[in-house]
């Protein structure tokens, strides 16, 4: 039996090898036997997260060295199973920050999901190549996913055998291990199906998986992962914040919320149940989410619109946020407090790392993740999602690539600033979203 192990990073050669789906049956599986677990994700992804709380109970961290995501966690005190994304060397600019970083610098070993459908004996050199790429990278097994029949599993077992990686389960193919798509909203249907998913999952796992290979700790009095996430200390009044959090607005980052809390009264409310801010209001946090979906709700959430316009609270918008304070979103009439619109249609992807770098030579560090773009008041019709064509629009100005992507290379991510409203396409990093909710004024 291998020492016992406290903390897993699960990755995988590339993205649809099933790495979401075996998280979330081994969190389950793991909270089946009552040990406490501390889910987290690398990478800056909202949604897995999600579906890592609905398996275990647990709120989920994010882990992201470019974005200094969870730069304090410090595995040590409690079991923790990271997921990965992408595949394990893949990074903002290539291997760097990727989940290989990552769990070099946690110091856990990987565990390693291959999807083996279609594949047999040519396990053993992926492996092989695993093993040797990076050698002080520790594994702790090999987890082959979509395994055809128990002759198939002789033969990955075999192979990884060759090489010296040991395999820690063959998970039969299934056709009820189907993951929702990941541009739906998590509405209480949904969330029941991820539950149920994470048990027939789990149910695999307990029947294949070599627990005694895995090592996992016996003890089950686990620390939560947030008592070992430093919080920033605020030297000033404590701040009044307002949080919006719905099906609507539900891209948050947990560490967002700790950091958020230190400042001082942190309350959410909800646009879709028309819930308002009131006047003394400090500050207001519009997450990104799926607005899209909410659209005649959203129209008809008059009171939060009307509070957002009378707070004297400064507001920080985030994609889905900023489009609920524009004019409108296609056909249906939001906030008004931005001078254009948004659109879905001829809707393309736009992802990426973005850095906006200060006059004082600091930067502020977020991403972006969207399909929309910007309408400008002007034309009516969709643009890039800069904005471009706008110069001075109101007491604010739009401005043009502000923004540098990981590789510094300029960014046509717009931005609109005035002296109460900050509001992009950005999702921001944590300490980026302290540093400008503790300043005096807004200093960009």
């Amino acid at each position: 039996m291998s020492p016992e192990m406290n903390a897993y990073l699960i990755a995988a050669a590339s993205s649809g090898s099933g790495k979401t789906t075996l998280t979330i049956g081994l969190l389950r599986a793991l909270a089946r036997r009552g040990l406490g677990v501390q889910p987290c994700k690398c990478g800056p992804d909202y949604i897995d997260t999600q579906y890592h709380q609905i398996a275990c109970g647990r709120a989920s961290y994010n882990i992201d060295p470019w974005m200094h995501l969870g730069s304090r966690v410090k595995p040590a005190e409690q079991l923790t199973v990271i997921e990965g994304c992408m595949g394990l060397f893949d990074g903002a600019d290539g291997s760097a920050g990727s989940n290989a970083d990552v769990a070099g610098h946690l110091g856990v070993p990987v565990i390693l999901v291959v999807n083996a459908r279609s594949m047999a004996h040519s396990a053993a050199p992926l492996l092989y190549g695993y093993l040797h790429y990076r050698p002080n990278l520790r594994y702790a097994g090999v987890i082959f996913n979509n395994v055809g029949s128990p002759r198939h599993a002789q033969m990955l077992r075999r192979a990884a055998g060759e090489v010296g990686f040991p395999v820690l389960a063959c998970i039969p193919r299934r056709t009820d291990f189907s993951m929702p798509s990941r541009h739906l909203g998590l509405d209480l249907s949904e969330r029941s199906r991820i539950s149920r998913l994470a048990d027939l999952v789990a149910d695999e796992l307990e029947a294949h998986l070599d627990w005694d290979i895995l090592g996992l700790p016996a003890k089950s009095d686990i620390q939560l992962q947030a008592e070992s996430l430093e919080q920033s200390p605020h030297s000033g009044r404590p701040l009044l914040i307002y949080v919006a959090r719905d099906e609507a607005f539900s891209f948050i980052y947990q560490e967002t919320l700790d950091r958020l809390r230190a400042l001082g009264t942190l309350r959410f409310f909800s646009p879709l149940a028309d819930e308002t801010v009131p006047r003394e209001a400090d500050f207001v946090y519009l997450p990104g989410g799926y607005p899209e979906f909410f659209l005649p709700r959203l129209a008809g959430s008059r009171a939060t619109m009307e509070s957002l316009r009378l707070t004297g609270a400064r507001i920080l918008a985030e994609c889905g946020g900023m489009m609920y304070l524009a004019r409108r979103i296609d056909d249906a009439p939001m906030t008004g407090l931005l001078p254009f619109g948004t659109t879905m249609q001829n809707a393309r992807l736009h992802l990426g790392y973005r850095t906006l770098k200060r006059p004082d030579g600091t930067e502020l560090r977020g991403h972006e993740f969207h399909y929309s773009c910007i309408v400008p008041r002007e034309t009516g019709k969709p643009c890039n999602p800069d904005g471009s064509g706008f110069s001075s629009v109101g007491d604010g100005a739009l401005a043009t690539r502000p923004f540098l992507d990981a590789q510094g290379r300029p960014d046509e991510t717009g931005l609109f600033c005035t002296e109460r409203i900050i509001a992009s396409y950005v999702h921001w990093s944590p300490e980026a979203i302290v540093e400008l909710f503790t300043q005096e004024k807004w200093k960009l």
